[in-house]
């Protein structure tokens, strides 16, 4: 008799037990399964606001596969006469842009821009439903003035929350700026329209969301290049076999 409660007693621990994990499981499962939701339907909305704004008889962009491409007076990190040249148009506010500077631009670095074989050019590419995208680009083109323009790039993605001006502008002690001179630019409505050359030249090349890239051989004068296009927050290894491509070629 003993024996028999005591088997019950084990089969109630192991069934109790049993149930807890599955409870556990449960509640990561759905836990996982909420934050899937919640990136796709920011993908979504990301893409409905892209679709919006649109233009409804958009230039006709050249052939994906031999777009040339300006390298304009746009920052460039990295070696000016690397042999291979990737050129992205950007916003400093889209999520997916962010993506790339986590996830893809350290390998890139690392691998390729670093060691001197790739030169990589920012070209801004605000959307209009990005309200600091614009306020957040014409930052970094001011701070390109004082030779900080990377340290801001790097700044205004790892900060989503600090792109609108007053907060760019707190932060001049952090960013090594001189504030004066800076202030000074951001009402300087040139550089408005330098961006604006970049995103009517980047509609003119195809580019319709962000982020977009064009990698190829750097020419001979380096202020243009041709290469091919490369749409969205693609892997590190899409890059890579384009580049590795490129560097073969005599």
């Amino acid at each position: 008799m003993k024996i028999f409660l005591g088997l019950i007693t084990v089969g109630v621990l192991i069934s109790i037990v049993l149930s807890a994990w599955i409870l556990r499981e449960l509640e990561s499962v759905k836990t996982d399964m909420t934050v899937r939701n919640q990136e796709i339907s920011t993908a979504v909305v990301e893409l409905k606001k892209l679709a919006a704004t649109r233009p409804s008889t958009p230039p006709t962009p050249p052939s994906p596969q031999n777009v040339k491409v300006s390298v304009d007076d746009d920052p460039i990190k990295g070696d000016p006469k690397a042999p291979v040249t990737i050129i992205e148009f950007s916003d400093f506010q889209c999520p997916f842009c962010k993506r790339f500077y986590d996830q893809v631009l350290p390998s890139l670095d690392k691998e390729y821009i670093s060691t001197g074989k790739v030169r990589l050019v920012f070209r801004d590419y605000p959307l209009e439903f990005h309200k600091n995208a614009l306020p957040a680009a014409i930052a970094a083109n001011c701070a390109q003035e004082q030779g900080k323009y990377w340290g801001v790039h790097d700044f205004l993605f790892e900060n989503p929350d600090k792109l609108d001006t007053a907060s760019i502008l707190s932060s001049t002690d952090q960013l090594n700026l001189n504030r004066e001179k800076f202030e000074k630019c951001l009402n300087d409505k040139s550089k408005e329209t330098e961006i604006n050359k970049d995103f009517q030249e980047g509609q003119l090349y195809g580019v319709r969301g962000t982020p977009s890239f064009f990698i190829g051989k750097t020419e001979d004068d380096q202020n243009e290049m041709t290469g091919v296009y490369i749409r969205g927050a693609q892997p590190f290894q899409a890059f890579k076999a384009e580049i590795d491509k490129l560097l073969a070629q005599k």
